[in-house]
């Protein structure tokens, strides 16, 4: 577009120098010149038989019958009694008036040529012009198509910040239908802050009734109401405030909105499409993925493992005396030390799930094993060193760990989990607030299970004994209930 409207400019700059700048060389002047000194060779050549009278009657026409007279040789009196010379001065005239003519003619055509040429500079001036405008209004509608695509394509937030810029708006709310179509507050944004179903139940009664037309209010701000599409199925709406400048173009502004509205409805709708597949595998509490992601990401982690390039490790967590302070302080405060210790997990570690209640998990992919030894142990000791304040109460809070490492011969994931839990109960059992290698504890865990293996044999052996202890009793008892049935008989008459 720059291209065309260089040649076009290109174009004008040549026509305004051909029809007002000087030739750009003399063969024109030389060729008028050349003219001229052959009409005066003719005009000689005819006047070699005397003055014709052709040019006599040129004479009267061009200068009047006074020049004639003036030349009749009874008045010029001695001066031109020469024929001769009477015969120079009418050839003199006669070259003049023809060159006069021919001078006549070409300026004629020159003028012709150049208003000509300025009609053409005017049409081409108008065509710029229109071509100009046209050119603008098609740069204009390629750089909102861009900016469209570049909305579509950027993350959510950021796209949400631009359409509120693009529409200079000084607040935005959406409101959406839920599966019951209810309307809902998904979100409520001042241009720099978002936030998603926030929507308290007290407040539930002050949402509009829904909108599927749009509507348009001006006080000391303008409140557009639209409804939001996408593919012809209504989602909701959304309400747009924009405060009301002097300069303020209703209809323009307008026409902003409703080129932006489908960009923006599709946006949204993805985006909660995209939070609820989120609900799924994210605590809610905690906002930490959940035992579901957990089991399908270790999947892909173990099927990774399992080609034997990286090492994986997992950490079962525990927060110690959680139940005790729980009951102690109550749920609240509970929660909050959930969401702040989920806070502290999740910066120190890989990866972070919330197992279930107070557990959570931690794995570790493509590290080895002292730098998952010194993340546990690291964020162990942040957390002993936190003050938890909440309430306007000041707790301290600590974990116990247990962490074991994925081998080739393990068959499924579980196999390394069950060996962390085992880990995290011996750093229960060991005092809390410290962190378990599976691998260290080997051997007392073996040696442990032998004796409770042991325990839960001869547990066995006088169960067994006891039940046949209670057999022959049950038998026993039987046997007297017979012998007393056979004594009392039937009753004689």
């Amino acid at each position: 577009m720059n291209t065309a409207r260089s040649i076009v400019k290109d174009i004008l700059k040549d026509v305004e120098k051909r029809s007002s700048g000087p030739r750009p060389d003399c063969a024109a002047v030389n060729e008028f010149y050349t003219k001229l000194r052959d009409l005066e060779d003719r005009v000689f050549r005819e006047f070699g038989r005397g003055i014709p009278r052709e040019y006599i009657s040129k004479i009267r026409e061009k200068l009047g019958d006074e020049i004639i007279e003036a030349l009749d040789p009874g008045k010029l009196g001695s001066v031109f009694k020469n024929r001769e010379r009477l015969q120079l001065v009418y050839k003199k005239i006669a070259v003049l008036i023809e060159q006069h003519k021919h001078a006549l003619k070409v300026v004629q055509k020159s003028l012709q040529d150049v208003e000509r040429l300025g009609q053409v500079q005017k049409e081409m001036v108008e065509f710029q012009i229109e071509n100009v405008q046209e050119l603008q209004l098609c740069e204009q509608a390629v750089a909102r198509s861009q900016m469209l695509v570049d909305i579509l394509l950027a993350p959510f937030e950021k796209a949400m910040s631009r359409i509120i810029r693009f529409l200079d708006a000084k607040q935005v709310e959406v409101f959406l239908f839920d599966e019951d179509r209810f309307l809902t507050n998904e979100l409520k944004t001042d241009g720099t802050t978002f936030t998603y179903n926030k929507q308290q139940q007290e407040d539930i009664h002050d949402l509009p009734h829904a909108v599927d037309a749009p509507t348009f209010q001006e006080v000391q701000e303008t409140i557009y109401e639209i409804p939001l599409f996408v593919e012809d199925l209504q989602i909701g709406h959304y309400r747009i405030k924009c405060s009301r400048a002097d300069d303020f173009d209703r209809d323009r502004w307008k026409n902003d909105v409703d080129f932006i509205t489908p960009v923006a409805a599709r946006i949204i709708e993805t985006n909660r499409n995209r939070l609820h597949a989120l609900k799924v595998y994210t605590d809610d509490l905690t906002q930490l993925y959940n035992k579901r992601k957990l089991n399908e990401q270790m999947g892909r982690l173990f099927k990774q493992f399992k080609t034997g390039r990286k090492k994986l490790f997992v950490a079962m967590i525990d927060i110690d005396k959680f139940k005790i302070l729980n009951d102690t302080y109550g749920h609240p405060v509970g929660d909050e030390v959930l969401k702040q210790v989920s806070l502290l997990i999740r910066d120190g570690v890989q990866y972070a799930y919330r197992y279930g209640g107070e557990e959570f998990c931690a794995v570790f992919y493509g590290k080895e094993q002292q730098e998952v030894l010194d993340a546990m142990e690291n964020l162990r000791r942040r957390i002993e060193e936190t003050i938890f304040a909440i309430a306007g109460l000041e707790h301290k809070i600590t974990i116990s760990s247990g962490i074991a490492e994925f081998e080739i011969s393990m068959n499924a994931v579980m196999d390394a989990i069950d060996r962390a839990d085992k880990a995290l109960y011996v750093s229960k059992e060991d005092g809390r607030n410290r962190c378990t290698y599976f691998d260290d504890i080997k051997d007392r865990y073996l040696a442990d299970a032998g004796r409770l293996r042991h325990k839960v044999m001869m547990f066995e052996e006088e169960r067994e004994m006891m039940r046949q202890e209670m057999e022959k009793m049950r038998q026993e008892m039987e046997q007297m209930r017979q012998e007393l049935a056979g004594k009392k008989g039937p009753k004689s008459r």
